[in-house]
């Protein structure tokens, strides 16, 4: 069958739709959902002018990497519907609140966190895996109690991807990293998974360079508190000649039956989720780590993604691109000087994190964050024309940012965005000028990208903080 054929016959039996991807009130893995293009639910009362820290949270500390969120880091925020929220071990008092949103931070330190939203408190023990945990993880958007989390360092001798169960806190599966499958033994998992709930089946890549789809079989008897997962795994790998950086860091993203992502070599790519064959490539200059975000606009897909600078040595280019999904051809192309420390610990510039893409009043516009852009302390917030890659406007850093800038809105389309930067520093900017209006140091360094449920942001620091923020 071909690709086109088989996209056409797939779109009525996938879940990949942005709007109708979750059952769940939150945001469920990261940026959202399977076009990666929001990480905030809800809306702001009224045009905000501060932020007030409400709660904080400290982790412990690994012996290395200590503890709050490196990059990607988001948390998960969702409001537990009633049968769920009864079928978890929680405390009494949580369970009798239908307003009980829970927030779920994996932390460096190796634990994954439960928090209560109002107050900051656990809602439930962490469970530890023993191991660093760097990248996002994801609950079921069936509202199955699920959750999904990678891992970034080795410290157990178990290294890869888990599935828990939400009642009681037990691992149910692990999909090994160390895969014989790879080209590359590393196996960490930053990005963040998706679930096909149509099929019962989760998408996600590794830093092994593998694309993994498994069909879960996943039992779920809500009245006896029983759940079980029996993945069957399926398996791509793709090395383009004269590749050698296989490993995928970044959260894949979809659209109907395609599959998209990049690797550290720079490749982009599409993938047949029906057949696991590549439907085109397209490189990107340099190594590239930020998730994919797409738009459809008249059923047809197009990426919004941006380069490093890593392969190029220590200045470059970060080359920003909008691409069709269908054909994997240029729109347009911008491209912004940047630098990078190299040598035994590399601290890559351009763009690390996810942009925004604007919506409602702020439609037709995508804000990316820079890093390094100017000076090697400093970066760049650029807002371009979806439509022609034109600069809207931008704003100069003093210090650059990894945290992805987070979308907010106020309840009449009017878009704010969120930033933390590399000193500590949270901010609030006004996305229709660029503007800053609010701007705090309250860390020592963010890396982690933050999450947004009503008038309420959650971001995780380094080395062991978690924040809540309310946006007044």
């Amino acid at each position: 069958m071909h690709w086109w054929d088989s996209l056409c016959a797939q779109q009525a039996y996938s879940s990949f739709d942005q709007n109708t991807y979750s059952a769940l009130k939150g945001v469920t893995t990261f940026r959202g959902g399977p076009y990666r293009n929001t990480a905030s639910w809800g809306f702001l009362d009224k045009r905000p002018d501060s932020l007030v820290v409400q709660w904080e949270f400290s982790t412990t500390a690994d012996r290395e990497w200590g503890g709050g969120a490196g990059w990607t880091g988001q948390p998960n925020v969702v409001q537990w519907p009633d049968s769920v929220r009864q079928a978890m071990k929680i405390a009494a008092s949580l369970k009798a609140d239908s307003a009980f949103t829970e927030v779920i931070q994996p932390s460096l330190d190796g634990n994954i966190y439960f928090l209560n939203l109002a107050t900051g408190k656990p809602s439930r023990p962490p469970v530890n895996i023993k191991n660093p945990i760097k990248g996002s993880p994801a609950i079921d958007p069936r509202g199955y109690p699920l959750l999904y989390c990678g891992q970034g360092i080795n410290r157990s001798g178990e290294f890869g991807f888990r599935i828990f169960s939400l009642i009681d806190g037990r691992k149910l599966y692990t999909l090994n990293g160390r895969d014989p499958f790879a080209h590359r033994t590393w196996g960490a998992f930053d990005g963040a998974p998706l679930l096909d709930a149509v099929n019962d089946r989760l998408v996600v890549a590794g830093e092994n360079g593998v694309l993994y789809t498994a069909d879960l079989h996943t039992q779920y008897e809500p009245d006896i508190g029983f759940i079980r997962v029996q993945p069957r795994v399926n398996r791509y790998r793709y090395q383009k000649p004269g590749g050698t950086r296989q490993g995928v860091e970044n959260s894949v993203a979809a659209f109907a039956n395609l599959l998209y992502f990049a690797d550290n070599d720079g490749n982009i790519q599409a993938v047949d989720i029906a057949t696991l064959q590549p439907v085109w490539f397209h490189h990107n200059h340099d190594d590239t780590d930020a998730t994919l975000v797409l738009d459809v606009p008249d059923s047809i897909p197009y990426l919004y993604t941006g380069s490093e600078v890593d392969l190029q040595g220590n200045k470059g280019f970060t080359f920003l691109k909008k691409i069709n999904g269908l054909t994997g051809t240029t729109v347009w192309e911008k491209k912004y000087p940047c630098f990078s420390i190299r040598g035994a610990h590399p601290v890559n510039g351009g763009m690390l994190s996810t942009p925004v893409l604007g919506k409602f009043s702020a439609k037709n516009l995508l804000v990316a964050s820079l890093s390094r852009y100017g000076s090697v302390e400093k970066g760049l917030l650029v807002a371009l024309d979806t439509e022609t890659g034109g600069e809207r406007w931008k704003l100069e850093l003093a210090h650059y940012a990894w945290s992805s800038p987070l979308d907010v809105y106020d309840r009449e389309g009017n878009l704010y965005i969120f930033l933390a930067d590399s000193r500590g520093h949270v901010m609030l900017i006004d996305g229709a000028t660029g503007k800053v209006m609010f701007q705090k140091k309250i860390a020592d360094l963010f890396e982690a990208s933050p999450v947004a449920f009503n008038n309420r942001i959650v971001i995780a620091s380094r080395p062991r903080k978690i924040y809540c923020l309310e946006v007044r």
